[in-house]
């Protein structure tokens, strides 16, 4: 039982979860090196077709895990808030008699700490969908197309964000299916999904539309 007016629990409860951040601060700060000695890897390779492609998705997974690091790190700094918050409340004397204000620290620092007051960090998979569609009616598990406008091929890229490596060239009215996102960077929302061919990757959202165009 966690008393939410302690403040050694408090200190526990931030401590561990910024030990969480630096942690993942370091891993993310290998994997940079990782995807760096990949990308050399690949310029090495050209000439090698077969060792081309190989280190082109090396690289891509690699990007690929950076991502998901980048959130989950957000996501521990956002906990941190959320545990900060609720320690601030319950020292400034709160009423125990207010179920719904007590209930939502214990939501906050219950979140943050996992059983035996360790921090979880989720496994490597794409962050959940949102319950509602989002803009242009795209959501996860649901079919678009490659927009028409422009006539140019969409790019298909290993990680969301505009300095991710280029994977493929999608022409207009390619069929996709959403299989995560979206993600927001640069200024694009991207959306993780696959062709009808079984290619994967990230694309820009503004660039799809839920219909096919005739």
């Amino acid at each position: 039982m966690i008393n939410f007016g302690g403040k050694k629990n408090e200190g526990d409860t931030n401590e561990g979860i910024s030990q969480a951040m630096r942690s993942m601060s370091d891993q993310i700060g290998r994997q940079a090196q990782e995807i760096k000695r990949l990308q050399e890897e690949l310029e090495s390779a050209q000439q090698d077709t077969a060792a081309a492609e190989k280190a082109r998705k090396a690289l891509a997974a690699a990007e690929a895990r950076m991502a998901q690091m980048e959130a989950e790190l957000k996501q521990l700094k956002e906990q941190l808030a959320a545990a900060t918050t609720a320690g601030a409340a319950a020292a400034g004397g709160k009423s125990a008699g207010a179920p719904a204000e007590s209930g939502s620290i214990a939501s906050a620092i219950s979140t943050a700490l996992g059983s035996g007051g360790a921090v979880k960090i989720g496994p490597s998979t794409p962050a959940p969908a949102a319950a509602a569609p989002a803009a242009g009616g795209l959501q996860i598990g649901g079919v678009a197309y490659v927009q028409k406008a422009g006539g140019k091929n969409l790019r298909l890229r290993s990680a969301p964000g505009l300095d991710s490596t280029v994977l493929d060239g999608l022409p207009p009215g390619t069929q996709l299916t959403l299989l995560a996102g979206p993600q927001e960077k640069d200024g694009y929302p991207w959306w993780r999904i696959r062709t009808t061919d079984g290619r994967e990757g990230w694309v820009a959202g503004t660039e799809l539309v839920t219909t096919p165009e005739h």
